[in-house]
């Protein structure tokens, strides 16, 4: 029988901080980011392996392509506006792409960082199982991938729409676009949690499209740069 622990204490911990709220307010931090640091938290302290954990709050992770699906499912609300504006959302994509793969390498070789490290983290703005994926087939190190991978979506998730709002970036399907690009699944819950149907839509084939080129692209970006 499968030890239910790591799906109680994970659904358990995300419901609490989405539900928890302070002078009537939600919290601005995604609960996503809260429970994670809890767990770690108590598998520390309570010297439980995280296999133990995993057991159970594995299926969390297998239900990821089935959660982006149904956030997307408004689509069909929305196909006339996207039609009407599919070149600009095409070009998004690409330039979404082609703009997180090379300001991640030119920053890391700023910093003097190794190849290798500069490869684990092209697949950055893509959601973190995919990401290590392309980060195996790069030779980079998968676990250094998702790390960055899940803390550029935290990032995006908290400062996404402040900065979307500072730069007066206020359409629906730019604002979708730029937090499914940037920040994959947890940017594009994010959006789902202010309601706005038409951003989930665009965050969805966001991380979704982004995660195809990526996979393409980065690969090819590293065998010329290698």
């Amino acid at each position: 029988m499968i030890n239910p622990f790591g799906l109680i204490l994970s659904v358990g911990l995300f419901k609490g901080f989405q539900k928890l709220k302070i002078n009537g307010k939600s919290l601005s931090c995604p609960p996503v980011l809260l429970a994670g640091i809890v767990i770690i938290v108590i598998l520390k302290c309570f010297n439980i392996d995280f296999t133990t954990y995993n057991e159970s709050g594995k299926f969390l992770t297998l239900m990821l392509i089935p959660a982006v699906v149904a956030l997307g499912y408004p689509i069909y609300k929305h196909q006339e506006l996207l039609l009407k504006n599919k070149r600009i959302i095409y070009f998004g994509f690409l330039f979404a792409t082609i703009f997180a793969i090379l300001s991640t390498y030119f920053v890391a070789k700023f910093a003097h960082a190794d190849l290798r490290i500069i490869v684990s983290m092209l697949p950055k703005s893509v959601t973190a199982p995919i990401a290590v994926e392309i980060s195996k087939g790069m030779g980079g190190v998968p676990e250094l991938t998702a790390c960055i991978a899940v803390l550029t979506g935290v990032f995006g998730a908290v400062f996404g729409h402040k900065l979307l709002k500072l730069f007066k970036v206020k359409h629906d399907i730019a604002i979708g676009l730029a937090m499914g690009a940037a920040s994959h699944v947890i940017g594009t819950a994010r959006c789902a949690e202010k309601g706005r149907d038409l951003q989930v839509v665009m965050a969805s084939l966001a991380l979704v499209i982004v995660g195809i080129l990526t996979a393409i692209l980065a690969p090819v970006f590293v065998h010329i740069i290698s």
